[in-house]
């Protein structure tokens, strides 16, 4: 991974403290009680075990060995799991009396899944490398841009499309604006996205590498391959702006903060993103959107 790709560490990590604050404050404000700023040291634990593999090709000449057990991936698990054993720990510390320990627990662990052990497959995506014909690291920028394009147009395209012919509420009391028209129009705008992707930016993207192979072995997967994806991250774009309607509708809030004029916060903006990158992993490992 390029010196681009090492810059990006650092703000993935910003965007995920700031996700973290915001999803912990809205928590709070829902009458849920937990320990923030140990919250905060689990975050950075787990994404500070997930950059290893990374900084290691980065500065190793040896680079990260791929015979390692715990694999690139598996950082956000030991990560994850360290950072329950920390909020534990401190619960342990300051027990007096029951009855609120584990409730702190499970809220702090809601809030390590979502911005630690979800929020690290962003640097997952990024970091990934594929193959061996000069693309590798290049791969990783188009993994994570997919998810930003597929998810944006599928959202942008439930907003105008119910807008304009949404009838029927797919959850009313969730998200009363939500309509299945707006879901159909996600569908159909996500999936072209995924498939133009797919067959225009894709090359585009790899032709910038200059260790790559010849312009014209500059290609993706095939059609269908990049449809099913655009189907999928469209489907789990459409949870994670579920999942986070149903925390604020939970907290009585309307936006997760207001640190993004017009857009509310950083939650708001990476609700359908968080979700769909696991599916993306998924996906980009079995080289069916890389034709490997």
């Amino acid at each position: 991974m390029g010196v681009g790709g090492l810059l990006l560490l650092p703000l993935l990590l910003i965007i995920a403290l700031m996700a973290t604050t915001e999803l912990g404050e809205m928590l709070i404000q829902g009458g849920l009680d937990l320990r923030l700023k140990h919250v905060f040291f689990g975050v950075v634990l787990v994404h500070l075990l997930t950059f290893i593999p990374p900084l290691m090709d980065a500065f190793s000449s040896a680079g990260y060995p791929e015979d390692c057990p715990i694999g690139r991936v598996g950082w956000i698990a030991v990560g994850s799991v360290l950072a329950m054993c920390w909020l534990f720990f401190v619960e342990m510390k300051h027990f007096k009396t029951p009855g609120s320990a584990i409730q702190r627990l499970a809220n702090g662990m809601l809030v390590v899944g979502y911005t630690g052990t979800a929020m690290g497959f962003l640097t997952v995506l990024r970091t990934l490398q594929i193959g061996d014909d000069g693309f590798e690291s290049a791969w990783g920028m188009c993994a994570i841009l997919s998810v930003v394009v597929i998810t944006k147009c599928g959202d942008s395209g439930a907003y105008f499309t119910g807008k304009s012919i949404g009838k029927h509420k797919m959850s009313p009391i969730l998200s009363p604006k939500k309509t299945v028209e707006g879901a159909l129009g996600a569908f159909v705008c996500g999936t072209a996205a995924a498939m133009a992707f797919g067959q225009w930016l894709v090359p585009s993207i790899l032709s910038l590498v200059p260790e790559g192979g010849a312009s014209g072995e500059l290609a993706g997967g095939p059609v269908w391959a990049w449809a099913i994806y655009g189907l999928v991250i469209t489907a789990a774009g459409m949870v994670g702006d579920l999942a986070e309607s149903l925390v604020k509708r939970d907290s009585q809030v309307k936006d997760s903060s207001t640190w993004v004029p017009g857009l509310g916060g950083v939650l708001d903006i990476m609700d359908s993103i968080t979700f769909s990158l696991v599916p993306a992993y998924l996906f980009w490992i079995s080289t069916w959107l890389t034709g490997s």
